[in-house]
């Protein structure tokens, strides 16, 4: 099965979290340090040390807490709509930072496409020039 990279290397100081909403299939492994993993729907919690990886088996919230200074990564069988959102919430700190937003990929998606149909129209049609004859 091919592995398509989500988040590498992600850096956890102790008692910081990492949320997963909808990653149903997204792949956590843990390089270093350990990691306590509760997902919606499963009756127990994982722990994850370093070496260790975990598929999440379910769509809803996935969250991650480090036990100790961690390093993780994320990867997923799809390249695109791998989760809804994944935000990381630092140790200590109530601000989150928001590593994924499906919502903001299409957004960005979206735009990306407008701008080319917008170019296109008003680009000048290309002409052979007396060097190309």
């Amino acid at each position: 099965m091919r592995e398509y990279l989500v988040q590498g290397s992600i850096n956890l100081e102790r008692g910081a979290m990492l949320r997963i909403e909808d990653g149903q299939h997204i792949l956590l492994y843990v390089w270093e340090g350990e990691l306590w993993l509760t997902e919606d729907g499963e009756r127990e919690d994982r722990f994850l040390r370093a070496g260790e990886w975990r598929r999440l088996a379910r769509a809803g919230a996935a969250v991650g807490t480090a036990l100790e200074r961690s390093v993780v990564t994320l990867t997923a069988p799809e390249p695109v709509n791998f989760a809804r959102r994944i935000v990381l919430q630092k140790a200590g700190d109530r601000s989150r930072v928001e590593l994924y937003s499906a919502a903001r990929e299409r957004a960005l998606d979206i735009r990306i496409r407008l701008r080319r149909a917008w170019a296109a129209l008003f680009a000048p049609r290309a002409r052979p020039t007396a060097a190309a004859l």
